[in-house]
């Protein structure tokens, strides 16, 4: 199966101002992939076609690639030439998916902004975070106001390796997930195009 990385429509003041502003409130590194399927994605399918995007080459390319736009590069060091050996993906997840409705979705991305653990108090009020999230979802969702052919699902955060924050075990590196509840995956999708967004919030 083909995926084609189409983040680059993500450049857009929509886009980066509700990623930093949950980066902000969570302490997380948040990102979000862009991505074009080969086949339509559907309730039915959707989870054998996330299994089979997050073992591919072009999810780790484009998750790499995120955290150096994004400017983390906590995946890759900008100035080692020899890429790390270790694939990012853990052996053995699930990534099993719950469905959200459009409701849920939205309440989803509220609940970053206002009610997420955040370690330095950084919660927003609600008119602004009605703001972000809006512009979020309108960029994302551009073309079908309502959302109504969106399909959203909540994804188990297992698919990359955790940080160990919680355990204080030496983790394997590179590594995203910190293990805490701030840890999510969430997954939109309509048709041939899907949109991955993560974080990994701790104190």
């Amino acid at each position: 199966m083909r995926f084609t990385d189409l983040s680059g429509d993500l450049l857009h003041p929509a886009v980066d101002g509700f990623l930093s502003a949950v980066d902000r409130v969570m302490n997380s590194n948040t990102l979000l992939l862009k991505i074009g399927f080969e086949v339509p994605v559907t309730e039915e399918n959707r989870q054998a076609v996330l299994r089979t995007f997050l073992r591919s080459g072009p999810f780790e390319e484009m998750v790499l690639a995120a955290d150096r736009e994004r400017d983390w590069c906590n995946l890759s060091d900008p100035y080692d030439e020899t890429p790390a050996q270790r694939p990012l993906v853990r052996e053995g997840f699930l990534a099993t998916v719950s469905p959200l409705d459009r409701e849920g979705f939205t309440a989803r991305l509220r609940w970053m902004l206002r009610e997420a653990f955040s370690p330095y108090g950084k919660h927003l009020g609600g008119r602004e975070a009605e703001r972000l999230a809006g512009d979020f979802t309108g960029r994302l969702l551009e073309g079908e106001a309502d959302g109504t052919a969106w399909r959203f699902a909540s994804v188990a955060p297992d698919f990359l390796r955790s940080t160990c924050y919680y355990t204080q075990e030496e983790p394997l590196r590179p590594a995203y997930f910190d293990g805490g509840p701030c840890d999510t995956a969430t997954f939109a999708h309509r048709d041939h195009v899907g949109y991955l967004l993560l974080t990994n919030g701790s104190p």
